[in-house]
């Protein structure tokens, strides 16, 4: 069993937006959480290009997720045009990571493909001797990284990325508190669990983002934890497997009992 955080607090920086269980498992382990939720899951620009694809499900050989997020919008908007589930499970499924995993797993079956590492740089090294000459849908945020699609598409394979959702900033003023909490001594330690939510914090923390080097920084993953560190705040955690409940007992792990 992890070590007790005994009251030490936790911000969790996208509470209700999606992790639910991060904050949930802090709890478990005696935290004191905080919630400041840093980004919002937002519509599509527009749905053409996802709902056509999900329309032809039969053309593809694999669907690739990048994240929770990409599952939940992905299988939502195929129920709202009347795709059956089984539909969305016939071609060979791929998750970036655990999370994503246990999301299509709930969502439709288990994935064929989990790279070792979660990210999408690994996914397409994984995926590259099985998608020569094969189609491949990859539903992914707007603001994705382009490693999954180029190397995929440099491994062969005919690629549609099919944007699902966008990411939105927090409004700035809702942000801005965290700062004064770490100046007080009010937080031990602040969770990321995407990139996105990093920008969105350092972005609104403005000048007062040095405050961040003063607490335990967590990060989910290697992608945010590379976020982190190019906004020059490297985390002190990084869980070996890139889940929320990880995340929590890697966090207490560090931390201890106050």
């Amino acid at each position: 069993m992890p070590p007790r955080l005994d009251r030490r607090t936790v911000v969790v920086t996208r509470g209700k937006a999606g992790e639910d269980a991060l904050a949930t498992r802090l709890a478990e382990l005696g935290a004191a959480v905080r919630e400041l939720p840093s980004i919002a899951i937002a519509p599509p620009a527009s749905w053409d290009a996802r709902d056509a694809a999900l329309r032809d499900l039969a053309r593809f050989d694999w669907l690739v997720f990048a994240s929770a997020s990409a599952v939940e919008r992905t299988t939502a908007r195929a129920r709202d045009l009347g795709v059956a589930p089984a539909a969305l499970a016939r071609p060979a499924l791929a998750a970036v990571g655990p999370a994503t995993a246990e999301a299509l797993a709930r969502a439709l079956r288990d994935p064929d493909l989990v790279p070792a590492e979660a990210t999408g740089a690994a996914m397409a090294a994984a995926l590259a001797p099985r998608v020569r000459g094969r189609r491949v849908l990859v539903p992914r945020p707007a603001e994705g990284r382009p490693e999954l699609v180029e190397g995929l598409a440099a491994a062969g394979a005919e690629v549609v990325g099919a944007e699902a959702y966008r990411t939105v900033p927090a409004p700035p003023e809702r942000l801005r508190p965290l700062a004064g909490w770490i100046g007080r001594g009010e937080v031990d330690a602040v969770a990321f669990a995407s990139p996105s939510a990093v920008k969105a914090v350092v972005a609104a923390l403005g000048p007062d983002a040095g405050a961040l080097s003063r607490v335990a920084l967590a990060a989910i993953g290697p992608t945010t934890a590379e976020a982190l560190r190019d906004a020059g705040y490297p985390p002190i955690v990084v869980p070996v497997r890139h889940t929320a409940r990880d995340l929590a007992e890697a966090i207490a792990a560090r931390l201890g009992p106050g």
